[in-house]
């Protein structure tokens, strides 16, 4: 619960936007364009990894300009503009900005569960893994942070749609679960202290937010070196001593007191 409040907390602290269908004036225009082509736009395809790679184009547009700007700042014309297409073949794939924003975010989230599993399958012990995957965020910080901006004006609008709530908790169901098990194997080996396993993954989670957030805020921000101090203080709570000759479970009175 208090990582659950910490976590809404950060991403509440950039202020509040409206999400909602895209405005722009030659819409109709576009969509009659876009139908006379042989399109369907009232009935848009789920994005998925199948579509057309000019569909994937499109996302990656839109990624940039969200993560950039507040929703309410874009339009369909920004994003056919930063993508160098017409509005009308927007419209051919999705059925507006709320459905394009989606898409986005499911096309985001896809690829980072994508990597996090292929962490999992890379590594059978459990403090490679956490290491592994602390390290991941440091070298993917940029387009993970684009990622959790993207969430963050989602999350703080008036409007909220649960197929988007849906796919922003697969997100941090996914993360936690591979920190989580691997915690408790981790503890079963006796490498860590007992510890509540989905607690500590909320805990590393939420304050990977921070980082991300903070780095909003603060620009210079050395998100590297924060990432490394956490992936520390991580392992101290779990009674790990990664570094140095006597490296290995921390005593437990050490433990006990941290």
């Amino acid at each position: 619960m208090l990582q659950d409040r910490a976590r809404r907390g950060r991403l509440q602290a950039l202020g509040r936007t409206t999400i909602g269908d895209d405005r722009d004036t030659d819409k109709g225009a576009d969509r009659e364009t876009a139908s006379s082509a042989g399109a369907e736009p009232d009935v848009p395809p789920r994005p998925k990894p199948e579509l057309p790679q000019r569909a994937r184009e499109l996302m990656i547009a839109a990624l940039g300009l969200f993560a950039g700007r507040d929703f309410s700042a874009v339009t369909i014309k920004d994003i056919a503009k930063s993508a160098g297409v017409n509005t009308a073949l927007i419209y051919y794939y999705f059925d507006n900005k709320e459905d394009l924003f989606r898409a986005t975010l499911d096309y985001a989230v896809e690829r980072a569960l994508e990597n996090y599993r292929r962490l999992g399958e890379r590594h059978s012990d459990p403090v490679d893994l956490i290491s592994d995957w602390f390290d991941n965020h440091a070298e993917l910080s940029e387009p993970i942070r684009q990622l959790v901006k993207i969430m963050l004006d989602y999350r703080t609008a008036r409007t909220q749609i649960r197929v988007i709530d849906d796919i922003i908790k697969q997100f941090y169901d996914e993360e936690c679960r591979i920190i989580s098990e691997s915690v408790q194997r981790g503890i079963a080996l006796g490498v860590f202290r007992p510890v509540d396993p989905e607690q500590a993954a909320n805990l590393a989670s939420t304050h990977l937010d921070g980082i991300m957030v903070r780095s909003m805020i603060h620009r210079n921000l050395n998100v590297v070196g924060a990432i490394a101090a956490l992936k520390d203080l991580f392992f101290e709570h779990l009674g790990y001593r990664a570094k140095g000759a006597a490296a290995g479970r921390i005593p437990p009175r050490v433990a006990n007191a941290t």
